[in-house]
């Protein structure tokens, strides 16, 4: 239920994308803060081994030894985006949940980037993100404390970046060209908050561009 969620999610997030008028731009974050968090999580599993958080998870021995039995696997789960609903099985990597910080991001970027006026969207959002976190707790696949570190980490990095981006003062400084060289190159053609304008990237069907707009 938790993986519907997030289905439901990335569908509603890729046709705000699709019709956005600055998609690259959030393309970008997206993909941007997506990697960070996904990075800090490589490193947690490195220097954390939990033991499984409920009797009812089967996880067998170590049975990827050559390197390229390795890479297959490695393969196998990227391509089903690492969800037990297209098969993917994975024992381990429990510190922290990704399936909290993918539902998490993807109604952190809903909710931004839709106008503040559209208040079923928003409540739509949040509802999936908290009932997705729920179903992660009560199907017993990952401690609480994985979950709430999921969760914080996603949103403090979230909200912390478009400060950034949203202060001019902030993105031409030499401290944050420093510090966050990454920010300061996918941020460079961006000039303050990025207005929620939507248009039809399509030059067909003529009525729907000019129900959205130009």
């Amino acid at each position: 239920m938790a993986e519907a969620c997030g289905v439901i999610l990335c569908n509603v997030w890729l046709l705000v994308l699709l019709l956005h008028k600055h998609r690259s731009i959030l393309l970008r974050r997206m993909c941007s803060l997506m990697g960070t968090v996904f990075m800090l999580r490589c490193i947690t599993m490195f220097v954390t081994s939990l033991s499984v958080p409920g009797q009812h998870l089967q996880c067998s021995g170590k049975m990827y030894g050559d390197t390229w039995a390795k890479l297959q696997r490695a393969v196998a789960i990227w391509s089903g985006f690492g969800m037990t609903l297209t098969g993917v099985h994975t024992c381990g990597d429990y510190m922290f949940s990704g399936h909290t910080v993918v539902i998490t991001l993807l109604n952190f970027f809903v909710t931004e980037y839709t106008p503040r006026s559209w208040n079923f969207i928003h409540t739509l959002s949040w509802v999936l993100n908290l009932f997705g976190i729920f179903f992660i707790l009560a199907a017993h696949e990952h401690y609480s404390i994985d979950v709430f570190i999921a969760f914080y980490i996603t949103t403090r990095l979230f909200l912390y970046y478009h400060t950034l981006a949203n202060t001019r003062a902030y993105q031409q400084s030499r401290r944050a060209r420093i510090w966050f060289p990454m920010f300061s190159f996918f941020e460079c053609n961006v000039n303050g908050p990025v207005p929620n304008e939507y248009c039809w990237p399509f030059t067909r069907p003529t009525v729907i561009r000019k129900f959205i707009g130009k």
